[in-house]
């Protein structure tokens, strides 16, 4: 279990005080990193629901699903996502993983006082293939299947997946 680092420090507001762009993002920060310490401590890391990957010829077919990662970012994937998976060779002896991990990028421009700046993120996650040595994954990615090669078939093992704990249900 990772804890904060330092106390938390959160916005006063009260009638009058002048916010500032800096006092908004600091109260976006602590609501994020108040459900991310929530999800790492009570939930942990893993798939919560969906994230089937299938084979379709060298492709793989991840469907949507959500996913906690080590750093308790909440990863949700809303529409189903092909991965080429042409380049996993036989040889590689279940060493090559799928994994999803947390992202975000612009999504659009406004201009700000120094110029043009992002108006918006949308978190949108990253799937990747990784070859894994002893180490594993990093906190940031979850695993979704274990990917090879049976002669010419390319192969997705789900069982490497990790589920989060969630209590009241059994529909993993």
């Amino acid at each position: 279990m990772t804890l904060p680092g330092a106390p938390r420090r959160r916005v006063n507001y009260f009638e009058g005080r002048l916010l500032s762009a800096g006092d908004l993002a600091a109260e976006q920060q602590y609501a994020r990193e108040r459900t991310w310490l929530h999800n790492r401590v009570l939930h942990g890391e893993g798939v919560v629901s969906g994230f089937e990957v299938t084979v379709q010829g060298d492709d793989l077919v991840v469907s949507p699903g959500m996913a906690i990662d080590g750093m308790g970012r909440e990863i949700v994937l809303v529409e189903q996502a092909c991965v080429d998976a042409s380049a996993v060779v036989a040889s590689s002896h279940g060493r090559v993983h799928l994994a999803v991990s947390w992202s975000e990028e612009p999504d659009d421009e406004v201009i700000g006082p120094e110029g043009p700046v992002p108006g918006h993120f949308v978190e949108r996650p990253r799937l990747v293939l990784l070859e894994f040595g002893p180490g594993g994954p990093a906190a940031d990615q979850v695993v979704l299947a274990r990917v090879h090669r049976a002669g010419a078939a390319l192969v997705a093992d789900g069982s490497v997946r990790r589920h989060v704990r969630r209590s009241g249900h059994s529909d993993r």
